[in-house]
């Protein structure tokens, strides 16, 4: 036996480049995950619990008292009231979404289009969205106060009388579904933006030498980029929407008539005027169960767009 074959019969033998590399498990990933993990079921999972839990349990002031069953959810259904705060919520909800959508589309159009002054028209757009809730409800309270508000004083020179939208439950629930579309519109605008700027220059200059116009392009490029980002601000603003309590509580606490009174008013006025937790949390149940019904409706949508 050669020196050379002794050295390649005692060398060890090589990994075959077929044989995957077994890799040990990294245990500092969890140092990660835990921490996300722990705020999930504090944030989320534990008040959830705690929800369903004062549900099913008698209620006195804020004292859990006995187990109760699902008598809390038989009697939130058999309410009366409940199918005109039902109608009232989407009124409001579907209401303020065809105009803050629209708005934040065009809106974002603009910018994107625009080339000077862009920061100072940005900043602007942006001025309501800005303001917390309490502040553009109260903004607005005084706008259209009938004693003192500016707008009293323009329609009382135009010979029209004083403004007292407040006081009328229609015109009541009209004023609150524009100034929350005022307000969120701007969320709209910021996701449209954003995927307005991730469409190729090269389709629209395309479009151009072929002669498109503007509404061409829209109908041809921006609207079929733009689906899927359509479909997320319809479910965040819904789900905004859905859930709204200060500006109603700033303008109008649900009145007058209970015409404000959509089913986010009705889980205050249960827990902090008529001191009913376990109503009050059932109502927030039937709530979760709206905005989860949105995160499907959602996530299935833009799974049959991937495919």
């Amino acid at each position: 036996m050669t020196v050379t074959t002794a050295l390649i019969a005692e060398a060890p033998p090589t990994r075959s480049a077929e044989q995957p590399r077994t890799r040990r498990p990294d245990r500092r990933v969890w140092l990660y995950v835990l921490p996300v993990v722990a705020v999930f079921l504090f944030v989320f999972v534990g008040p959830l619990f705690y929800t369903a839990w004062t549900a099913l349990h008698e209620t006195n002031y804020y004292q859990i008292g006995e187990f109760s069953g699902l008598n809390s959810l038989v009697d939130l259904f058999s309410d009366p009231s409940l199918p005109a705060q039902i109608g009232t919520t989407l009124t409001f909800s579907l209401g303020a979404l065809v105009i803050a959508l629209p708005a934040g589309l065009l809106s974002a159009i603009v910018l994107n289009n625009l080339h000077s002054f862009k920061r100072t028209v940005r900043s602007l757009f942006l001025l309501p969205w800005l303001m917390s809730q309490a502040t553009a409800g109260t903004v607005w309270l005084w706008f259209l106060n009938p004693n003192f508000g500016p707008a009293s004083a323009i329609t009382t020179s135009l010979g029209w009388g004083p403004t007292d939208v407040f006081s009328t439950p229609g015109a009541a629930l009209v004023a609150v579904t524009l100034i929350t579309a005022w307000w969120s519109y701007p969320q709209a605008m910021l996701l449209f933006l954003g995927a307005l700027q991730t469409i190729p220059e090269e389709l629209r200059e395309s479009l151009r030498m072929d002669g498109g116009g503007a509404w061409r392009g829209f109908i041809s490029i921006t609207l079929p980029y733009l689906r899927n980002t359509i479909v997320s601000v319809v479910v965040v603003l819904l789900m905004l929407y859905v859930q709204m309590v200060t500006i109603i509580l700033v303008t109008t606490r649900g009145g007058p008539l209970a015409a404000t009174e959509t089913l986010s008013m009705r889980v205050y006025n249960q827990t902090f005027n008529d001191f009913d937790l376990s109503g009050a949390s059932a109502t927030a149940l039937l709530l979760f169960a709206v905005n989860t019904v949105l995160t499907l409706v959602a996530i299935r949508f833009r799974r049959k767009e991937a495919l």
